[in-house]
């Protein structure tokens, strides 16, 4: 079975490779425990057959959750901020969620605020700051819990 030229496969196509539902794609997907081993292995050779992935954009409509946190960052050149956003990515993609990043030039109530505005409307689920500066503080004041 072959995807049509120009367009990304998506669960269906996975579905109808492995002879299943696309209820049984998103089980698999999601390792929900009541899924045949014998089942699973057909979705997963699908899978890679095909060179699925998981649409996110597509996901996040369903769920409502986009799965990513917004990260706001100065002076990632220096060596402590710089493994504080190492070890956030590697415990967020651990637990599977992405980051967004904005990295500021200088730290000042304005930049705060347009930075947390640009993340809200990414839709994160949370907000990470790292920058030692009073600025930070008041740039947040204000701004949605």
């Amino acid at each position: 079975m072959s995807v049509p030229v120009g367009r990304s496969p998506v669960m269906a196509d996975v579905a109808r490779l492995a002879g299943v539902s696309h209820q049984t794609v998103s089980r698999v997907l999601n390792r929900h425990p009541n899924v045949r081993a014998e089942t699973q292995a057909r979705v997963q050779a699908a899978i890679e057959e095909l060179g699925y992935r998981r649409n996110s954009s597509a996901r996040a409509l369903v769920t409502r959750r986009t799965g990513v946190i917004g990260v706001v960052a100065f002076d990632t050149t220096h060596y402590g901020p710089a493994q504080t956003l190492s070890g956030i990515e590697h415990a967020a993609r651990a637990d599977g969620y992405f980051l967004s990043v904005v990295t500021l030039q200088t730290v000042t109530r304005e930049a705060v605020s347009e930075a947390m505005d640009y993340l809200a409307q990414q839709s994160v689920e949370g907000y990470i700051v790292i920058a030692p500066k009073r600025a930070v503080v008041e740039g947040l004041a204000g701004q949605p819990a």
